[in-house]
């Protein structure tokens, strides 16, 4: 495989002139090394030596970048770590150790790409599962650790590019950290209009994301000062879809509009809905249990630890808005159809990215 352009690469000496920065011509290659015919670069600015795969997902590691791309696609098409250890004729511990270094990689590769949003609206849901053992058989010693686990997603509907994860117990805490995560990956200024469902601990969360800070009138009176007042800020609309039940079974479903109902109904008819709703993240919840197999809700290739759930998760986000085609997002044009990810539909990118790509993709100043 051709490797990557020089341009894309940058010196990691913290104490450089070029220290992440890319395309500064301050690179050259000393030697080439190894199977895979791995560059060691030197820069030139601060004579600095080091391997081009540093602060990749592969850096330090002996299996060859074809296996560690088969090994990942297997994992992402819903096998587990042992189907995929026998199926790639890896060690078990290796297929293990790859899951880790590239579910790490993978959150960082998010967050240094997935940043200056403008999407119509933002969706937020969360989708179950559990670690180790049911909620109902945990003690209480191992509430933390064990038990019910849920990924907390903020997806774009019309791009269906996945903006926030954030994984965990449901909690009004992480409910709170990914709408604020989601609210940092947008443009500033920009308010997109937002769904979510009934969950008590999102429209707290959405004000103290979105919401203007005021200083709160003094008074003469002694004693403590008064707290900043929040208020919603002008133009942003928020609705959301309650769902009821009777025991295991759904009693209907409530929309509620919090903010805005003027602006919903302009956002709505936009993305070609006739009503308030949460399908497009929903619709990426079946998805996401269709190529992660710890997230299936019977099986035996359940996460024994957190960690692995949590690394697992986030190399299925980067697989779903980099790597694979969306049939809703394809555009036709005379020379035919034109197949597009989540992250080139909303112009993170231009092109579909591989699955090697990635993982040799260098966390700049990382």
């Amino acid at each position: 495989m051709q490797r990557p352009d020089l341009a894309t690469l940058a010196c990691v000496n913290a104490d450089c002139q070029h220290f992440g920065r890319t395309g500064q011509g301050n690179l050259t290659i000393p030697k080439v090394y190894g199977q895979d015919g791995i560059r060691l670069l030197r820069c030139r600015s601060c004579h600095e030596e080091f391997s081009e795969r540093r602060h990749t997902a592969l850096f330090n590691t002996k299996v060859s970048e074809a296996k560690a791309e088969s090994i990942i696609d297997h994992l992402d098409e819903g096998c587990s770590i042992r189907a995929t250890s026998r199926l790639t004729k890896a060690a078990k511990v290796t297929v293990a150790r790859l899951l880790k270094t590239s579910g790490r990689h993978a959150q960082r590769f998010h967050d240094q790409e997935v940043q200056d949003l403008r999407p119509r609206a933002i969706q937020f849901d969360e989708q179950w599962s559990f670690v180790k053992k049911k909620q109902r058989n945990c003690g209480p010693e191992e509430s933390h650790q064990a038990g019910d686990f849920w990924d907390h997603t903020a997806m774009a509907p019309d791009s269906k590019l996945i903006v926030s994860l954030v994984v965990g117990k449901r909690t009004q805490e992480q409910t709170q950290a990914l709408v604020s995560d989601t609210q940092s990956r947008l443009q500033k200024g920009h308010l997109p209009a937002l769904f979510s469902d009934g969950y008590e601990g999102y429209e707290p969360s959405i004000l103290e994301a979105f919401g203007r800070r005021y200083a709160a009138p003094k008074t003469s009176l002694v004693g403590r000062p008064r707290l900043d007042i929040m208020r919603w800020p002008q133009g942003l609309a928020y609705g959301q879809v309650i769902k009821s039940a009777k025991g295991q079974f759904s009693d209907g479903i409530h929309l509620k509009v919090i903010r805005g109902k003027a602006q919903l109904l302009h956002t709505l008819s936009l993305l070609g809905y006739e009503k308030i709703n949460t399908s497009s993240v929903e619709r990426q919840n079946g998805t996401s249990r269709l190529h992660n197999q710890r997230q299936v809700r019977k099986t035996l290739a359940f996460s024994k630890s957190h960690w692995y759930h949590g690394w697992m998760s986030w190399l299925s986000v980067v697989q779903y808005n980099f790597c694979r085609a969306h049939g809703s997002l394809r555009i036709k044009d005379e020379r035919g159809f034109h197949h597009r990810t989540p992250a080139i539909a909303s112009g993170l990118t231009d092109r579909i990215w591989s699955t090697r790509e990635w993982l040799l993709s260098p966390i700049l100043g990382g």
